[in-house]
């Protein structure tokens, strides 16, 4: 693999990722373990950082995803309706992930999220203990925020000859359960058991995107490095072989700034995550812009060939 493309680095965690790359590259396509994410989640994506707010919209290009904040209750709650906060960061962007699997996997709605919560951590190497400086805690936070928050896509569509930009409630959820602790004071709740809206089940299922969740591990709390690699995954497989796609800064602040960084500060972090990212995705084929005005993007061999890929999904007949 060259590098030449991309700025050049010599730090450890870059290193590693090299490291981890080569380590994958000697597993057969049979040996990974598919996940899937919504092809939604590889466009639109959630902030970095906490916004701080109740209120959140993202825009890329003609679309924008709008976040709201939602209210939760329990019995045993000091304050009723409290408001979490959106969700933020790598670990509802695992989450997102992880629940498309399962429906995918277990061709259900219904996601087990207590029974499957541990499995996934100890999957994606971020240990299990609890406490208040484990991993558990702020990934329930997580997990709760974005199963309270309220989600918002808008975009063009045509209605006969005109174009109109249409708002759609795009809400993953339906149904979640909520546990509460028996000491009120702790307020750790999260949620048990969630049920996908059939809409968003059944749209899943027709715009699963796959890809090795091995390869997201070196990555897994560098959520910017997440955007990029899932949008990757799905983008560059559908590039022409003769038109390369040209994108400049302007446009790609718009999509992978989230909302919070000016211009002259985003390039270098975003370099960085799209190196982290490409360490994650080999076949990935890509090179700055002779005039540094951009990036320019090739068609590539998908992370997940399609004769490695089977989704059992029966048909209405019960059939697979």
């Amino acid at each position: 693999m060259s590098d030449d493309s991309l700025p050049a680095t010599t730090r450890p965690i870059d290193k590693k990722r090299i490291n981890s790359l080569l380590e994958r590259q000697e597993q057969k396509n049979q040996e990974r373990e598919i996940w899937f994410t919504h092809s939604i989640f590889t466009q639109c994506f959630l902030p970095y950082r906490d916004p701080k707010e109740t209120h959140w919209i993202k825009r890329n290009g003609k679309y924008s995803i709008m976040l709201s904040a939602g209210p939760i209750d329990h019995p045993s709650m000091q304050r009723p309706g409290k408001v979490l906060g959106l969700p933020f960061g790598s670990k509802p962007r695992l989450f997102q992930s992880h629940y498309c699997t399962l429906a995918i996997q277990n061709q259900s709605p219904v996601i087990p999220v207590e029974r499957s919560m541990t499995a996934m951590m100890k999957k994606l190497k971020m240990g299990t203990t609890g406490g208040k400086e484990g991993p558990i805690k702020p990934f329930k936070e997580q997990i709760m925020r974005y199963a309270a928050c309220h989600f918002r896509i808008a975009g063009p569509k045509l209605r006969g000859e005109t174009e109109v930009h249409t708002h759609i409630n795009a809400e993953p959820f339906k149904v979640f359960d909520v546990w509460f602790p028996e000491d009120p004071r702790q307020e750790t709740l999260w949620p048990t058991e969630i049920i996908l809206n059939t809409d968003f089940y059944e749209s899943l299922k027709e715009h699963a995107v796959p890809f090795d969740i091995e390869a997201t591990i070196p990555i897994k709390n560098n959520a910017r490095a997440l955007d990029v690699y899932l949008w990757l995954t799905q983008r560059l497989c559908r590039i022409p072989h003769d038109k390369p796609l040209y994108l400049n800064w302007v446009t790609l602040f718009e999509q992978f700034s989230g909302g919070q960084a000016e211009l002259r500060s985003f390039k270098k972090p975003f370099e960085q995550a799209l190196l982290a990212a490409r360490s994650c995705y080999p076949d990935a084929v890509m090179e700055e812009h002779p005039g540094k005005e951009g990036w320019i993007f090739k068609h590539s061999k998908p992370p997940i060939p399609k004769t490695a890929l089977v989704i059992p999904f029966k048909d209405k007949s019960g059939d697979e």
